[in-house]
């Protein structure tokens, strides 16, 4: 019933609405005749036929077919899509694209499956105020989309697969003429795989006079853990400090504490709600119907990728606005076969020892197992072993070797480098064996050394020494992936 009683408050506030543009959409004013005329352009047969979907005609590879041509004033109140297609990835690869008033640049772009909130080209259940998905994969828009002298909807097969069957209906009004404040409506894909370090995620950006009426986000996490944690900062008119900033991912899309279980209400959701682990799926939506954010000149929508971006998920999303034309070029659709993100793989270093194996043997300061998975597929096992001093630092392994594996040979050592990362020694037995600096200027890497030991059978005394740290540094950390002993 709650969402019942916010759909009878939002109706209320529809209806102090009292011009012909939007009549006809609530209880309350049904009644009301309408100065509008409706129309619909549709998948049906010709013929007569039962070929509705034209499933007598699939959508070949590379074509572009028009979904509607409408001529004069109007909008397109309702759009509903089903897809008959073996291409497993459709929803990533079909692309729906929209015109207003006969420009050459689309100002809808978006693979359809995203446009329709159903992120990493799966189907889940939804129903929020503009976007309903019925059951069985109908998708549903109601998005209001004017025009003053012709729209044109297209669906592009991206795909080396033919589309079998693409079902359609696109539900218009048409008008005399629309209101000279009435805006178009937009809305753009965008992705990062993974996501840029040290720079938000950008939803959208727009020049003009315009508002911003919200997002859905599609993650894919490359790393174990909460993807969230990333606050929300919105630039209006030519800001560059943002206007709006948020508190966490989840609170940016309305819920709350990392997420319960997956749920969808009128403007907010999470319908795709995956676990805190590597290749976990998610998809989170807002929608800005009752509180839209309006630009004059401009506007930047970003949110970070985990706290202060320190993750590096791989995020796709789309967002819509409103806003008068001419409007911005679009980035470059990503290919086809860049969409989708792949399933990570765990690498795995043939013959070496797992540094994080080695956690409960090392004493001397603060250290855990991270996960490397946000920064790349390098890591053996995905995790390295991470020494966090705050200052110079001594680490102490006594380890007992078996006779088998003593005896004089060349070390294999993989080891993470980072903008705040220290100056590290390994001392084997008394004696300095090796030496790196683990700085890296520009992001988190994965490294290697090689020196030759004498590993004596029995007890054997390993010492991490963090001795300092570069001057552009700025902390004492280090970190071990792996280590390949080789006789």
């Amino acid at each position: 019933m709650g969402v019942l009683r916010c759909g009878l408050v939002w109706l209320s506030i529809v209806l102090a609405t009292t011009s012909a543009f939007a009549g006809g959409g609530t209880l309350d004013s049904l009644p009301g005749l309408k100065d509008f005329s409706a129309g619909r352009q549709s998948s049906f047969d010709p013929s007569g036929g039962n070929a509705d979907g034209r499933q007598d005609k699939p959508i070949e590879p590379g074509e572009t077919r028009d979904m509607a041509v409408i001529s004069g004033a109007g909008a397109i109140t309702h759009i509903w899509v089903t897809i008959a297609s073996e291409d497993p990835e459709h929803l990533k690869n079909l692309v729906l694209r929209m015109y207003w008033d006969g420009e050459a640049l689309p100002s809808v772009e978006s693979p359809i499956g995203d446009f329709f909130g159903q992120g990493n080209g799966q189907y889940y259940q939804y129903a929020s105020m503009p976007i309903q998905i019925g059951t069985n994969h109908g998708l549903n828009c109601f998005w209001k989309m004017p025009f003053r002298k012709g729209a044109r909807v297209t669906i592009t097969n991206d795909s080396t697969m033919a589309c079998a069957a693409f079902y359609y209906y696109v539900d218009y009004r048409l008008y005399n003429h629309l209101p000279k404040k009435m805006a178009y409506f937009h809305a753009q894909y965008r992705q990062a795989y993974p996501c840029k370090p040290n720079e938000n995620y950008t939803f959208m950006e727009a020049t003009g006079r315009g508002h911003y009426v919200g997002v859905n986000l599609s993650i894919h996490n490359r790393a174990d853990g909460w993807w969230g944690e990333g606050d929300d900062m919105i630039y209006v008119d030519g800001e560059t400090t943002p206007s709006f900033n948020g508190t966490g991912s989840e609170d940016y899309f309305c819920g709350a504490w990392c997420y319960g279980e997956a749920f969808s209400d009128l403007y907010l959701g999470c319908p795709l709600r995956g676990e805190h682990k590597t290749n976990a799926l998610w998809n989170v939506y807002r929608y800005h119907i009752e509180d839209p954010i309006p630009f004059r000149k401009s506007i930047k929508v970003t949110i970070e990728h985990g706290h202060a971006n320190d993750r590096s998920d791989n995020f796709s999303s789309c967002a819509y606005w409103y806003q008068t034309e001419p409007h911005d070029p679009f980035p470059k659709l990503p290919s086809p076969q860049d969409r989708k993100p792949v399933e990570l793989q765990i690498y795995k270093e043939k013959g070496a020892l797992e540094a994080e194996d080695m956690l409960t043997e090392f004493t001397g300061g603060p250290m855990e197992v991270q996960g490397t998975k946000s920064y790349s597929n390098d890591w053996s096992n995905a995790k390295h072993l991470w020494f966090r001093p705050a200052q110079p630092t001594v680490y102490t392994m006594n380890t007992n070797v078996p006779e088998k594996m003593a005896g004089t040979m060349t070390v294999e050592l993989w080891y993470t480098r980072a903008p705040d990362y220290g100056i590290v020694e390994l001392w084997l037995n008394g004696v300095k064996a090796a030496q790196w600096d683990g700085f890296n200027k520009t992001g988190v890497i994965r490294d290697k050394i090689e020196f030759p030991a004498q590993i004596g059978a029995g007890k054997n005394t390993f010492e991490l020494r963090i001795t300092g740290k570069n001057p552009e540094s700025t902390g004492f950390l280090a970190g071990i992936d792996c280590i390949k002993p080789k006789k």
